[in-house]
């Protein structure tokens, strides 16, 4: 099982690790998503279902493992986002990276760096062949994170995402294989 370090270099104005598992991350986790529901609703059905601070602790302790790959994003050390692998398939050597930022840190190019590092820890140290990013198709930002990381646009799946307030996303599905990363670090 691989480890992951605590903390990456992010050479931005932004901090990028895991911080210990405690009810202040969780709290700054909630807070984080309850100042922006109405930004992320539309894109993230998990929203609805975090209530209290207390459904974030469970993140919390996910995101402090060594053992996954996953970080919390702080500017002036407040929280402003996550990004990590949601899922992996251990067998096929696959996982998905997932990400979502504070509305007021969009449009300065944290979250194309901070997946960046991610996707490459993936390859790295999670011995990854194929990592993915899905996002619905009419959500043009987060979209333009894998096309500008030079992802491939594997398909629409149609209709495959229902939020609970009941509106039905189809989803892109981008991929980058080894191979493809392997040429990417060489220019």
């Amino acid at each position: 099982m691989a480890k992951y370090p605590h903390s990456i270099d992010f050479d931005f104005e932004f901090d990028m690790y895991k911080p210990a598992a405690s009810f202040q991350v969780a709290r700054d986790l909630y807070d984080v998503v309850n100042r922006n529901r109405d930004f992320f609703r539309p894109w993230l059905g998990w929203v609805d279902f975090v209530r209290t601070p207390e459904d974030e602790f469970d993140v919390a302790k996910s995101v402090a493992s060594e053992n996954t790959n996953k970080y919390l994003l702080y500017e002036n050390m407040r929280l402003r986002g996550m990004v990590g692998v949601v899922r992996e398939d251990v067998s096929n050597k696959t996982v998905e990276i997932g990400y979502w930022l504070d509305k007021a840190a969009n449009g300065r190019g944290v979250m194309t760096r901070a997946v960046e590092k991610v996707q490459n820890l993936a390859f790295e140290e999670g011995n990854a062949n194929r990592v993915e990013i899905r996002c619905a198709t009419e959500n043009k930002a987060s979209r333009a994170i894998p096309e500008r990381l030079n992802f491939k646009l594997d398909g629409i799946l149609r209709q495959a995402e229902v939020l609970p307030n009941g509106v039905i996303h189809d989803i892109a599905v981008y991929s980058k294989l080894r191979q493809d990363w392997q040429k990417g670090k060489v220019k």
